[in-house]
């Protein structure tokens, strides 16, 4: 006889529909944030912005 195989433990939480959502909201508004500077902006984001952004890095 085979057992079923039980590949989740039974100890841990299935990921909330909540969660998703809210992972979900976040990446769409980094991604509608991005389109908006990138409007308004354009070409000069990533000339001025980027090579200052990287400056500060380092």
């Amino acid at each position: 006889m085979t057992q079923p195989d039980h590949t989740q433990d039974e100890t841990t939480a299935p990921i909330s529909r909540t969660g998703i959502l809210l992972l979900g909201g976040g990446a769409g508004s980094l991604l509608l944030t991005g389109l908006l500077l990138w409007w308004r902006e354009g070409d000069r984001l990533f000339t001025d912005g980027l090579i200052a952004a990287l400056v500060a890095c380092f």
